[in-house]
């Protein structure tokens, strides 16, 4: 019976490391630093703690644990008891859960912010070149690069964009593109092969299923894409500004024999 309690305990003991190192590694991911991750750790363990007891259970110097109780006082993960010394412990896992979330959308913000800038200082000073004047077509190979390709399409899109997405696996790497453009109020027909569409993408989109094999993008009626794969399974996609071609690309989407309502 002892030696069943004790394999017991071994068990929920290896149980507990798990998670503190999946909790430690999460914190990291989410930009908390190393120390102050196994910090927060270690006061998990142990209910609340002095700096100096964190030293002796984690191993962080003198030097840097203060610096780590800080970040996560700030962070708002810790609580602090006044008194000679200060006394740590960890908040309650919903207040957790929402401090790290506002850490989550803070950077978000902090990025948004950063790449909004980068466009505001691309738009005048791509207004101010005059761009080479693309081949009829040219042709991307690789699925990666055609998708990201069609992503850069869709991000682009300021009025509409029509998309034919007989690949499932294709739709489904740009469909959360296509739900970040419908919010910016851009016309989305899509259509597609019977299966779930993302609930915030098929109130905004106009969505029809398709009955062809066709792999179709065009952006703002001005840019056209068309994905294919070879016999050897190899993707390639052919892209093009030509008028006529996007036109093509249009007619597709009008089409009974390619989509039905």
């Amino acid at each position: 019976m002892a030696e069943g309690k004790a394999r017991a305990n071994a068990l929920l003991q290896e149980a507990l490391e798990s998670s503190l190192d999946r909790i430690a590694g999460t914190l990291r991911e989410l930009g908390v630093s190393g120390p102050a991750a196994d910090a927060f750790c270690a006061l998990v363990r142990t209910a609340e703690a002095t700096a100096a007891e964190l030293v002796r259970k984690t191993g962080i110097p003198d030097s840097k644990i203060y610096y780590a109780l800080d970040e996560l006082a700030e962070k708002g993960l810790v609580e602090v008891q006044a008194g000679k010394p200060k006394t740590f412990r960890v908040v309650p896992p919903k207040e957790v859960e929402i401090r790290l979330s506002e850490m989550v959308q803070a950077e978000y913000d902090r990025r948004r912010a950063a790449t909004v800038r980068v466009t505001s200082l691309l738009e005048p000073l791509r207004a101010a070149t005059k761009a080479p004047a693309m081949d009829v077509a040219y042709i991307v190979k690789g699925l990666p690069n055609i998708v990201a390709r069609a992503r850069a399409l869709i991000g682009s899109a300021r009025k509409d964009v029509v998309f034919l997405a007989s690949d499932e696996a294709v739709f489904r790497k740009l469909e959360q593109d296509l739900v970040r453009t419908s919010r910016r109020r851009v016309r989305i027909r899509l259509a597609v092969p019977e299966m779930a569409v993302a609930k915030e993408l098929e109130k905004a989109a106009e969505v029809r299923s398709i009955i062809c094999d066709c792999m179709l993008l065009v952006a703002d009626g001005q840019q056209v894409l068309t994905m294919s794969r070879t016999r050897e399974g190899d993707a390639y996609a052919i892209t093009s500004t030509d008028p006529t071609l996007v036109q093509l690309g249009l007619d597709f989407w009008e089409s009974p024999r390619c989509c039905v309502l």
